[in-house]
């Protein structure tokens, strides 16, 4: 059966009188005794009409649906119908005039019908499915699965992500992106802060949706966020954040994260220092070529690196290798096993690239496979 996120929620199956109170609704467990053997007489048989599953689409946090599912009898005996037991923790309303027992039943003569009506409360956004299984006595389908299912917007919804990631982009243009703020169930939502961690480079500005945008997307309030990262960003694999103030009481605020890799006039190659299986007694080394690109050269000052790393940078000597430099990486003999993964940030003197940032992956290990 296919697994849904769980809800919080609370399912009403009804019928006339009847009331079935759902509290949570895990997969349901076959009873054998629903398998009916050696019937006298006329047999029921039911039809369920429309299909077993109902799509309530998007709902607000809070928000409650009911869907209604009519059962009718169209065999020549009385059709009972009940909610399985053995598919959740429930509690049943007594039945007027039905014995006692776990299974309240109700009975539907042959031709009529009666409606079973599943509702819920939502109290967690995201996308939910429930079931329910109703039991009857139709030797041939003595059991009926209803499901549920849609989406629980969030109190304060982002699109068309929570996050914002870029592959490469060039620290020498600017870049955009464009995120909508909106609250599905609160009007006048207002915005309280827009805060970036690098308010240098990248900037958030907000403008608030026209009462049409409103309507089109069925929100009672929402913004338009405009994202830039302006020319400048350190050169290099980058993670900043944006955070979103609202006086929505249930989501004040919102972090979305920014991710990416900024490329320009300086490039390392590979972009990432990455070393696997150093010893800690022998230690290692590895190399990365900087290039330079639109001034004679650059100066270089290692402004931030891992304590156990050794970092030195010099030009490349060989002809032609104007505006290359390499930069060697040394774990030093003796270096405590276990990861390092603080990046190396350089310092340069280029206008349009002040600072480079190599990410660090190393793995020290006690001692070699042949040890």
């Amino acid at each position: 059966m296919i697994r849904w996120i769980s809800l919080a929620c609370g399912l009403l199956v009804a019928a006339g009188g009847a009331a079935f109170v759902y509290q949570s609704l895990p997969d349901p467990v076959p009873d054998p005794d629903l398998v009916l053997h050696g019937r006298e007489g006329p047999a029921p048989k039911v039809e369920v009409v429309g299909e077993l599953q109902h799509n309530f689409g998007t709902l607000p946090l809070e928000g409650s649906g009911s869907h209604t599912w009519q059962f009718r009898n169209v065999g020549q005996g009385n059709l009972e119908v009940w909610l399985e037991e053995s598919t959740c923790s429930c509690t049943v309303a007594k039945l007027k005039g039905d014995a006692e027992g776990p299974k309240k039943k109700i009975s539907v003569p042959p031709g009529e019908s009666t409606p079973i009506e599943v509702s819920w409360v939502a109290h967690r956004w995201g996308r939910f499915g429930h079931t329910a299984t109703m039991g009857t006595n139709d030797p041939e389908r003595p059991a009926v699965m209803l499901t549920i299912y849609g989406l629980i917007l969030a109190p304060v919804d982002v699109q068309p992500s929570e996050s914002i990631s870029f592959s490469d982009i060039s620290n020498e243009e600017p870049q955009r992106v464009v995120l909508s703020v909106t609250s599905p169930d609160r009007v006048g939502m207002r915005l309280t802060q827009l805060i970036t961690s690098r308010p240098d480079t990248i900037k958030a500005e907000s403008r608030a949706m026209s009462a049409d945008e409103l309507a089109k997307r069925k929100v009672k309030s929402g913004y338009e966020i405009a994202v830039t990262i302006r020319p400048g960003l350190p050169l290099g694999r980058f993670s900043e954040n944006l955070t979103i103030g609202t006086d929505h009481p249930e989501r004040p605020s919102v972090h979305i994260p920014i991710t990416g890799n900024a490329v320009g006039p300086i490039t390392a190659f590979p972009s990432r220092l990455q070393m696997t299986g150093v010893v800690s007694a022998k230690g290692g080394s590895q190399e990365i070529a900087l290039v330079v690109r639109g001034v004679p050269g650059a100066k270089f000052e290692v402004v931030s690196k891992p304590k156990a790393l050794n970092v030195a940078i010099e030009p490349e000597s060989r002809p032609g290798a104007r505006g290359q430099y390499r930069l060697t990486a040394r774990v030093p003999p003796g270096t405590s096993p276990g990861a390092i993964y603080d990046p190396i940030v350089l310092k340069t003197d280029h206008p349009r690239a002040p600072e480079v940032k190599i990410p660090v992956s190393i793995f020290v290990t006690p001692r070699s496979g042949d040890d």
